[in-house]
């Protein structure tokens, strides 16, 4: 069974949720529902807990039964969170793998960055794509076609023009076509996000089995998934959308989960984020895309969190 990127993004979101056990009966009833609203849902939640358990025999082989690995908390932290961040070294490489270079990935990719590089790629046609860090993208030129696919993270396509062959990007469940020159697009888990800098692209989305279109201006900007749909229209800062190229990040009223998925492009490690709710809390600001423990730092101040840390490679931030 095809498991929609949205799907996933939503089980291991529910996993972090009941993760250590929970026993609120509403938030069990909710998990319930979610589960039984879709069979795609209990198969993408089994194969996530198969994943855990096949990293669970790895780390028996691996580590010692009683290692302990110090923990390097920048603040005193309850016993419920250095419980649940006491991971061994080999199970947290195998989750970071997982999550950030899965191997089949890299196998498909024509072009892919590491982490905190920018690669200017000059297609056949003329066209140009800046991959942003630990980003990857697969091209397909053919008669009558020019199709890309990014497969993670960021990348901005300047199209050159050519009426028989139409430039179209896939990215998670929709595809954008480019009906001018530059656009922007964001990889982040199922979701979707396209800014357009130079003229204008067209938007096509699989919902329920019926297409969604949609069509974004110079200027403007929209995210999607296969669940939620095309959400609204948004002005975006043309500036702002491409900033990254320029070795800056702008961040204006983004949530935090946002913030540490985009600084996890240029860190050689895992940022995660404690729950949900703090995911949900708002970020404004501009930051450098080379110094991300800095950001981390910052935003730790700013928003009175803390974080628990196995060295610089995997960091937790909660309250």
């Amino acid at each position: 069974m095809k498991i929609a990127e949205s799907v996933k993004a939503e089980a291991r979101a529910w996993w972090v949720k009941l993760d250590g056990g929970s026993d609120d009966p509403e938030l069990l009833a909710e998990f319930q529902r979610w589960l039984a609203a879709d069979a795609a849902h209990a198969e993408a939640y089994r194969r996530l807990q198969q994943l855990w358990t096949d990293l669970a025999e790895v780390e028996s082989r691996l580590v010692p039964a009683s290692a302990d690995l110090p923990l390097q908390p920048r603040e005193p932290v309850s016993a419920k969170v250095r419980q649940r961040v006491r991971l061994p070294l080999a199970l947290a490489a195998s989750v970071a793998l997982y999550w950030l270079s899965p191997f089949s990935l890299g196998l498909r990719a024509d072009f892919h960055t590491g982490f905190g590089e920018v690669r200017d790629i000059a297609l056949s046609d003329g066209s140009s794509v800046h991959l942003n860090g630990n980003s990857a993208l697969q091209v397909q030129f053919g008669n009558g076609q020019r199709r890309l696919t990014l497969l993670r993270g960021e990348a901005l396509f300047e199209v050159s023009p050519d009426p028989a062959r139409p430039f179209r990007v896939q990215a998670g469940d929709g595809v954008i076509t480019a009906l001018g020159t530059a656009f922007n697009v964001r990889l982040d888990g199922g979701r979707v996000v396209v800014g357009v800098t130079e003229h204008s692209v067209a938007l096509e989305l699989q919902r329920d089995g019926k297409p969604q279109r949609g069509v974004l201006q110079e200027g403007q900007q929209a995210a999607f998934a296969a669940e939620q749909g095309i959400g609204p229209v948004q002005a975006v800062d043309k500036l702002a959308a491409s900033a990254w190229r320029r070795g800056k990040l702008v961040f204006e009223d983004r949530p935090l989960g946002e913030v540490v998925a985009e600084l996890n492009r240029y860190h050689r490690g895992l940022l995660l984020v404690g729950d949900s709710a703090l995911a949900e809390r708002r970020v404004s600001g501009v930051f450098a895309t080379g110094q991300p423990l800095a950001v981390l730092a910052a935003l730790e101040s700013a928003l009175h969190i803390r974080s628990t840390r196995l060295g610089d490679y995997l960091i937790l931030l909660h309250r």
